[in-house]
């Protein structure tokens, strides 16, 4: 073996290497947390709070003067979604909203209210390095403030009162519990109560539904729940007096945390009505059409009039060469007193003209027709109700159409 030459360079001692990556990795944490400690220093300074959140809005990064002024660490709030942080839970929250827009590639500005001041938050796609999306990146920063006087109201407070007040709609405000704890005269006047009604226990939604659409209105509470609204869904209140009101609703949630939220109401009766009336209009229609003879067709007609036009009973009335009365046909519940149909049937005949009986709810439409002598159709309306002019004026229509069918056979 060579001998030792004391010349050569003496191979690295591996404890000096050790104390230089030792100290490399100090140097390095040591600036490390003087970055971290500067970082820390512009966010206690800076007057905004920036975030970041990944692609399903869960907070990946937040620092700034919203965690300060709410005394909390961003160790509470990395981790949930936006959704759960917002205070009422909405899907459409602008700032949910804005959130999305930046998702899909667009910055945007959206402007928010909250707590007496405004505050404005630029939201932009948070992008990697081969430049797809990731999430958002947002900076939120406070623009102003809104006076919180007694008495002082908002412009956006304003612009709702008169959306209220205008009554194009029925509007009520309700809680968890069902109970109404405000409205505007439309809905009042719709449903029959009055502002005092609006007291505990006054006015509560499972009161207002019939019990035959109790689960309509469940599935409606569960939609609210679930994305912040409802509807639009057909359905019937009963009003004070006990009559139904046919009425579209909708409804939002306008506080998870209160659980309050708002209701809106249209009135589509009339509407219906009316799409009743052409409905047994052209039911008469097709049943003359579908038998050769008219008379055929009788009982079909009358079986529409009690049925799209809710009259109880209907009945075809006429009087023979002999002037016997001869009931020719009839639908629905007859009613007891069959002197005072004959009589207004008579009258009817007699006078040419269609004739009312309140006492007797029952209306008499002479009939011209060659078929019989004297013709005329007698209608009888449900007790305590009191034919609408729609329907009326539709049943004389139905009786001029068979009176031609039967007057040309």
């Amino acid at each position: 073996m060579a001998d030792h030459d004391p010349r050569r360079p003496s191979d690295p001692d591996p404890i000096d290497d050790s104390t230089r990556s030792t100290k490399r990795i100090i140097e390095e944490e040591e600036k490390t947390a003087a970055a971290t400690n500067d970082l820390r220093v512009f966010f206690d300074c800076v007057p905004a709070t920036i975030w970041t959140t990944d692609t399903r809005l869960s907070l990946t990064f937040v620092e700034g003067q919203l965690l300060r002024n709410l005394k909390i660490t961003p160790a509470r709030l990395v981790g949930r979604t936006l959704q759960d942080l917002l205070l009422d839970g909405r899907e459409d929250h602008p700032l949910v909203q804005g959130h999305l827009t930046a998702l899909a590639g667009h910055e945007n500005t959206v402007r928010i209210e909250w707590g007496g001041d405004v505050y404005s938050a630029r939201l932009a796609p948070l992008r990697d390095a081969a430049g797809t999306i990731t999430g958002v990146v947002g900076i939120y920063q406070q623009i102003g403030w809104l006076p919180d006087e007694e008495g002082t109201l908002r412009e956006a407070d304003v612009r709702m009162r008169r959306a209220i007040d205008a009554n194009i709609a029925g509007i009520a405000f309700g809680n968890e519990d069902g109970q109404i704890t405000d409205a505007n005269e439309a809905f009042l006047e719709l449903t029959g109560y009055s502002r005092e009604d609006l007291t505990a226990d006054g006015i509560s939604w499972p009161a207002l539904v019939p019990v035959e659409l109790h689960q309509r209105q469940l599935d409606a509470i569960d939609e609210m729940k679930q994305s912040g609204r409802c509807g639009p869904i057909e359905m019937e209140l009963i009003r004070r007096d006990g009559r139904r009101v046919q009425v579209i609703v909708g409804g939002a949630r306008l506080s998870a945390r209160r659980r309050e939220g708002v209701a809106f109401v249209v009135d589509v009766s009339a509407s219906k009505r009316t799409s009743r009336h052409l409905t047994a209009e052209l039911a008469a229609a097709d049943a003359l059409l579908e038998h050769a003879r008219p008379e055929a067709a009788i009982p079909r007609l009358l079986e529409v009039l009690c049925k799209q036009l809710h009259w109880q009973s209907a009945m075809l009335w006429r009087q023979g060469p002999a002037g016997v009365c001869v009931l020719a046909a009839r639908h629905g519940v007859m009613p007891s007193d069959d002197a005072s149909i004959e009589a207004m049937g008579r009258r009817a005949v007699t006078e040419g003209d269609m004739l009312w009986s309140a006492a007797a709810r029952t209306l008499a439409i002479p009939l011209a027709t060659n078929a019989y002598d004297n013709c005329a159709l007698i209608l009888v309306s449900p007790p305590d109700e009191t034919p609408e002019a729609g329907a009326i004026s539709t049943s004389r229509a139905i009786g001029r159409r068979l009176a031609r069918a039967l007057s040309t056979r």
